[in-house]
């Protein structure tokens, strides 16, 4: 079950969502402070229990799809019964909506909205080449808007920061897309590859990375006294490298090797937060 709610991925999150409302938002005030925050822990945890009801709900629709790319790593239905995910789903659902309410009604309503963007994009989004997966980085980023919200604070570093984020994330979003052409094959799902083709497709995906190096540019005046701009300049370089291996790349072997480097570079911004 742990396996998939994609325990690590909303792990990764709840970090990340701690440490943007102590070191981003709310820098000058005392991290034990804010820590005694109730309302923010259940902001938290609701948010936490509505992407792993995505995730189940996710699992759901992908499931034949999975079965052909990754038979063996499949939980859904094989391993775990589907009646029991769906009581989960429902259960992880609700839960994450009561523990918003406590944190006010702004942040109810979006993410309210949250779950139903999540639900939207599982039956319909995802089926729908670049439309799925800019929904897919919109969703990724939601969650940093609602801790944003509880606080009604914001800037233009933070702004740039959650951009280029979204750059990093709609560029895998892509890339998975080319490794997972097969199952998209046979399926007969409509993805980025098999319209366009795969040399199309490295063109937009190049173009993302391109963005995400401009994002980092744009962004470099705003940290250049901070420690983070450590993380952001190994990111341009692996961003650069990134192009030279998407140019060579022709199976999903290489496709997936930058894959992971992406999935590397998005675990470590997380992680640079505490260099803001």
């Amino acid at each position: 079950m742990l396996s998939l709610v994609r325990w690590y991925n909303v792990f990764v999150l709840t970090c990340a969502l701690y440490l943007s409302a102590i070191y981003m938002l709310n820098p000058d005030i005392p991290k034990l402070d804010l820590l005694s925050d109730i309302y923010l822990h259940m902001n938290v945890l609701g948010i936490s229990c509505l992407v792993m009801a995505g995730y189940i709900i996710n699992g759901f629709y992908d499931f034949e799809k999975d079965m052909v790319n990754q038979p063996s790593q499949t939980i859904f239905g094989r391993v775990v019964s589907k009646s029991f995910c769906f009581n989960s789903y429902v259960i992880l659902l609700v839960s994450g909506l009561l523990l918003s309410a406590f944190s006010g009604w702004k942040v109810f309503v979006l993410n309210a909205v949250f779950s139903f963007g999540l639900w939207f994009y599982s039956h319909k989004l995802r089926k729908k080449p670049l439309t799925g997966e800019i929904g897919a980085s919109i969703l990724t980023i939601a969650p940093f808007a609602s801790v944003s919200i509880y606080y009604m604070n914001t800037n233009l570093t933070i702004l740039l920061f959650v951009g280029y984020i979204f750059a990093l994330t709609i560029t895998r979003e892509v890339i998975k897309r080319m490794v997972s052409l097969k199952g998209d094959l046979i399926v007969g799902e409509k993805s980025i590859p098999i319209i366009f083709g795969i040399r199309k497709c490295k063109y937009i995906i190049l173009s993302f990375m391109i963005a995400s190096m401009v994002m980092i540019l744009v962004l470099s005046p705003n940290i250049l006294h901070k420690d983070i701009v450590y993380y952001f300049g190994a990111s341009f370089l692996l961003i650069f490298v990134s192009t030279f291996i998407l140019r060579a790349s022709k199976t999903p072997t290489q496709f997936n090797l930058i894959n992971n480097i992406y999935k590397a570079m998005l675990a470590f911004a997380i992680a640079s937060i505490v260099f803001y």
